[in-house]
């Protein structure tokens, strides 16, 4: 019996304790980690069959039909967190809605669980969200495996800073 994945919803800025945490919990279900990058500006086309998806900008005038890559910097901060670890893990880029697109992975490798961080609350990530949705509300409202939200790493005190 193949063992479900935990699913890693991976943002163009990844907090490296959000990927701790999901590494954490996938070594102690014995779960391989799927790292899952979301580009919501283009959407997919076909999914191949090695698993790699063919997406197509929003805007037709923006350019060409891609196959959808992890970006680099995510993937070399992947490595460099994960490699060593013991963990085995996967990074997979992907196009479209980034709550569907979770959902979908979740259904299709019947994932464990999906793990996702939460911003920290500023102006412009309200505004994100009121113009786009909560990726997490969308998730537990539309979708039947269980999802779990890291919240940011408190910034710490000047007293703790000075006694490190």
């Amino acid at each position: 019996m193949e063992t479900r994945p935990v699913i890693l919803g991976i943002p163009d800025h990844l907090d490296p304790h959000v990927l701790a945490a999901a590494a954490e919990l996938a070594g102690a279900l014995g779960a391989p980690l799927l790292c899952v990058h979301v580009d919501p500006t283009r959407y997919p086309l076909e999914e191949l069959p090695d698993g790699t998806v063919r997406s197509a900008p929003l805007d037709p005038e923006s350019g060409d039909e891609a196959i959808e890559r992890f970006p680099a910097q995510l993937l070399l901060q992947l490595e460099a967190q994960l490699d060593g670890s013991g963990l085995q893990w996967q990074a997979h880029a992907t196009a479209g809605g980034p709550g569907q697109q979770l959902a979908h992975l979740a259904l299709q490798h019947d994932a464990a669980l999906i793990v996702l961080g939460v911003r920290e609350r500023s102006m412009a990530n309200s505004i994100r969200e009121l113009l786009n949705g909560s990726v997490a509300v969308h998730l537990t409202r539309r979708q039947r495996h269980p999802v779990l939200l890291i919240p940011p790493r408190p910034p710490r005190r000047a007293e703790q800073i000075q006694s490190s």
